[in-house]
């Protein structure tokens, strides 16, 4: 198994609410962003799986907050494949304060593939090529 790459993000001031801290929104968005910057450098990134009719929406998401990160911090997204069975992928993530590494927040996302027109697909079969990718980077 390969290790993923590592996303980081600037807190940026419309991230914040009115106590300065990060809006609790914000992290499933961050989420998003990580993904979408890592599976293009692993090869498997969101264009290239739309133009082979292939989409992944979001079945579940969550977060677990543990501290709060402010305007200005960066923060560190490291995510983790945890289960791949080419219809599905569940992802893990940790957001860390980049300067101390203390854990910001973390979370799980699950992803189903579907077609275009929203009809779930095999992966291996679509896109053999994006399945062996998905499956490098799956821990077993």
């Amino acid at each position: 198994m390969s290790k993923l790459p590592s996303y980081e993000h600037v807190v940026q001031y419309y991230e914040t609410d009115k106590m300065g801290i990060v809006h609790h929104s914000n992290y499933i968005r961050w989420f998003e962003e990580a993904r979408v910057f890592v599976f293009d450098r692993i090869g498997a990134g969101y264009r290239e799986c739309e133009q082979n009719g292939i989409i992944s929406p979001v079945v579940e998401v969550s977060a677990k907050y543990k501290t709060s990160a402010e305007f200005y911090d960066t923060v560190v997204i490291d995510m983790k494949f945890v289960k791949y069975t080419g219809v599905r992928l569940c992802i893990e993530y940790a957001v860390t304060d980049k300067k101390t590494g203390v854990l910001r927040c973390e979370g799980k996302s699950e992803h189903c593939f579907a077609d275009g027109d929203g009809k779930i697909i095999s992966v291996a079969r679509t896109a053999p090529h994006i399945d062996a990718v998905l499956r490098e980077y799956t821990e077993v």
